[in-house]
Formats: C-alpha cells, structure tokens, sequence
C-alpha cells in the first residue's frame, strides 16, 4: 500500500543536532524507496514535534519499515550513525485508524535525536501522537562526519553552530550535557490509568462520600487530555485514558467534568523528575502491575491532590509531592483554585 504522508526530525532544544543524511527506508512488491526526512526546526519545537515545513505534493510512498541516519549532535561535537528497523506492524495497525470526522488519525512521522546518539520515532497526527521505536545510534567515524561540514572541521563547525545561538551556549557552558540517563528516562513507558475520585477533605484525611450525603453531587467527566513527557499527547476526549494504557509520564493534564449544574475544569503542569521518580520506583517495586494516578478532587473544600496506587505492593495511596506539578482550576468560567507554586503566566491558556 502506498500512501502520502509528512516527514520531520527534531531535537530538544538546547541540545540541537545537523542532520547530514537522514531517510525512512521502504519496501513494496520488492521495489525500495527512500523518503528523505525534512529538517525541522529546534528552536521552537518540543520534544516529539513535527517543525519541518510541510511541502505538498500528489507522491505516495510505501510506509517505512527502517531509518537510516546520521547527524552531528552540535552540543557533543560528536558524529552519529544508525540504520535500524521500525514497528511496520504497529504503524500498518495504526495507519488504519479515523478520527470522528472520519479522516486518518495519523499523517506524519517524526524521527527525534536527543543527546548520546538516542533515536526516537513517532506517529503523530492532530488529535495523537503515539511512539513506534526508542534506539541507540552509535558514533560515527570522522570521515562520515566531515561529509557535510567540510574542511572547517567537526569541532570547529559545531562552534560556529552554537555561538549563533547564545541560549545553548550559554546552558553547556552553565551546566553541562544531561545526565546520561534523563532520556531514558523520559521516554520509560508505564502502564497507567487515571482515576478522578469522588471524595471529600475532612480537615485531615481524604473520605469516601456516603452516597445518602445531600450535598453529594456525582462527578460527570466530560473530558480528559494529556501531553507525555515522552514526546507523546492523547487529545480524543475518548475516555480511554480512564482506562489502562501504556504510555510516558504525563507532562499537561486538562480534565473537564460536572457535579450537578456546576462545569469544572483543571489544568496540571506536571514535573517528571518528581512524578517520573515515583512511577519508576513503583514500576521497580511491583513491574507487572499498573499504576492508578488518583486525581482527588474536593471542590466544596477547594482542594485538589494526585496520588497514586496500584499493584500488590502498593494498596494503599501514597501521595505525589504538591511540588510535583502546577495545577488552576476553573469553576462555571471562575477561578477556583491555584497552586502555591503556579509559575505558568498564561495560566490554562498556556496548556
């Protein structure tokens, strides 16, 4: 089956890298095509984002099965290659999938080099983005590496690439590269549901709501959204994500709910080095059991928590550290709650 479809790399952005040669490798009815993957723009894209311009045209191409690249991690000064194979299976199940209106849910690949020669790819589309594959590339030999750059010389060019941008010179010369770890990391995959609860704040502990209780009003959900801290968001407002899936850390969470005639609405900005850091200790505590990110939410009292639980080993909820993430809450088109810590100057708008 051949098909259209958009192309893009990316990079963090204070870690950018110079593609010199990077393609998806297809195969159909023994005929091999390559798809050359459009250069995208760091400066502005979130990890996962598809930067590149998008250039119409009537092509089709086959889907790919394989990567082939090899870039030049600017910050590293270090040339890095990789030819290796991706999901097909996965993407030709997820080729197939509609969105409401009928039309593909996924029309673009994305291939992100983060630092340490890591390689993710990702389908994306309006309303999803889901990643197919996380890779190790291996250092390239100078001489592959010069293919581009010229005489001016790798180290030498890598400089000129980052005094043109004061902002990352300025971080590797503060701080240094990541942890070798942190990408691993972000892109660990959990398994997880998100459970809001319709209990109450009794002053020192969190209650169930005896359901004779006159002021009790049901919690309707209406919708719910994330954006991952590994490259990848779900904004289908399906309620799957009440449901088990497998997925990063979550990095924004938008829930839009009712009790009674009242609308609510909250926006989570979330920290993975704090959420991250419990979800991995649960995950190396009970690694075949899902987690439950509890979302407790007391409008009356004006308090909102998560926690988590899940699993064997961890019956009882342990609560996430407040620090752990921002949170605003929005009652009938009103501002109900803001967390002490709010920092976010577009507040849900920013979302």
């Amino acid at each position: 089956m051949e098909t259209t479809y958009h192309t893009s790399d990316c990079s963090p952005r204070l870690y950018p890298v110079f593609s010199i040669s990077s393609y998806f490798n297809t195969e159909e009815d023994e005929e091999k095509k390559d798809v050359m993957i459009a250069h995208g723009n760091y400066q502005r894209a979130e990890w996962g984002e598809a930067t590149a311009p998008i250039i119409i045209d009537d092509k089709t191409y086959p889907l790919p099965d394989s990567v082939n690249l090899l870039w030049i991690a600017i910050t590293e000064a270090q040339g890095y290659q990789l030819s290796a194979p991706i999901d097909k299976e996965k993407i030709e199940k997820l080729w197939q999938m509609e969105d409401e209106d009928h039309d593909p849910m996924f029309d673009t690949f994305v291939v992100g080099f983060a630092p340490y020669g890591k390689v993710a790819v990702w389908l994306r589309g309006t309303y999803k983005a889901v990643l197919l594959n996380w890779m190790q590339g291996e250092e390239a030999n100078d001489r592959l590496a010069k293919t581009r750059v010229g005489r001016i010389g790798k180290e030498d060019f890598c400089m000129m690439q980052l005094e043109a941008d004061e902002v990352v010179l300025n971080n590797l010369q503060e701080n240094g590269l990541p942890p070798r770890e942190k990408y691993d990391q972000l892109m660990q995959q959990y398994e997880y549901r998100y459970v809001p609860l319709e209990e109450y704040w009794d002053g020192e502990a969190w209650q169930e709501y005896d359901e004779e209780d006159r002021f009790y009003d049901d919690i309707d959900i209406e919708s719910i959204e994330d954006v991952r801290h590994d490259g990848t968001f779900d904004r289908l407002c399906d309620g799957k994500l009440l449901r088990y899936h497998e997925a990063g850390c979550p990095k924004r969470l938008a829930l839009k709910w009712k009790e009674g005639r009242a609308n609510l609405s909250a926006y989570w900005w979330i920290d993975e080095e704090q959420l991250g850091y419990v979800l991995r200790r649960f995950a190396s505590i009970d690694p075949t059991g899902r987690a439950d990110l509890l979302l407790r939410l007391d409008s009356r009292q004006g308090r909102f928590e998560l926690a988590l639980k899940g699993g064997e080993m961890l019956q009882n909820p342990i609560d996430i550290p407040q620090e752990a993430y921002q949170l605003i809450v929005f009652k009938d088109g009103h501002q109900l709650y803001l967390s002490p810590n709010f920092t976010q100057e577009d507040g849900a708008w920013n979302w």
